[in-house]
């Protein structure tokens, strides 16, 4: 009978020290579970714009219905842009320097063509001719010149009311070849983060047509990204 009882007893504490450690591991994963839930997801590095994109390549990054916007919609269809509309100067006759292509679009809002948003994307074939077009196309206004809330590409600036315009924001990229212009008209200088979004967005699509992958960003889903 004591044999019993020793043997049970053994047989308890045994038991014992397995649920403990089977809690004590269960409670560690557990924390590791949690940390790991909290830690926030770090996105991939952009990768630039190196590759020397088709036409159709830059028709499908430009934005269109549903994909701009809200309350933006295409006016007319997507553009082949003449290179002279790539050279970053009002009476250009000619495509700048390096230039290889380039495609357009505008959108109308509210079925209205009073206020009007535009985006061109212009391919180099270097990023340093890209950068030159760059700079022409911000221009030197400084004090009406700023950075977005979140960096784009390699090269960024939002410029609010350029020139004499009011109510009005155009937003420059500049991602390895690749440099992109987006204008939007009618009230945007109060919250230039639309211009932003439209920017963000055709980069990420054309970084997607660049990895071989379907162009499936959105504005609105920058949008939704900046207010996280």
């Amino acid at each position: 009978m004591s044999r019993v009882r020793a043997t049970l007893a053994s047989t308890l504490v045994g038991i014992a020290a397995l649920t403990a450690c089977s809690s004590g591991s269960g409670g560690a994963d557990s924390g590791d579970s949690t940390q790991k839930a909290d830690k926030p997801v770090v996105a991939p590095a952009p990768k630039p714009i190196t590759q020397q994109l088709s036409q159709p390549h830059l028709t499908q990054a430009l934005l269109g219905d549903g994909e701009t916007l809200p309350g933006y919609s295409l006016h007319g269809d997507k553009s082949v842009t003449d290179g002279q509309y790539c050279n970053g100067e009002d009476d250009a006759d000619s495509a700048p320097a390096g230039w290889v292509r380039g495609g357009d679009s505008s959108y109308e809002y509210n079925g209205s063509t009073v206020n009007m948003a535009y985006l061109t994307i212009c391919l180099f074939d270097s990023p340093g001719a890209a950068h030159s077009q760059y700079t022409k196309w911000k221009g030197s206004e400084t004090s009406k010149q700023q950075k977005p809330k979140k960096p784009v590409g390699d090269e960024n600036t939002l410029v609010v009311n350029p020139g004499a315009s009011d109510d009005s924001v155009s937003g420059y990229v500049r991602s390895g070849k690749v440099s992109i212009e987006a204008r939007i008209e009618g009230g945007a200088a109060g919250d230039p983060s639309g211009a932003q979004a439209v920017l963000a967005a055709t980069l990420k699509r054309l970084q997607q047509l660049q990895d071989g992958k379907a162009a499936t960003v959105t504005a609105p889903d920058e949008q939704a990204a900046a207010r996280q």
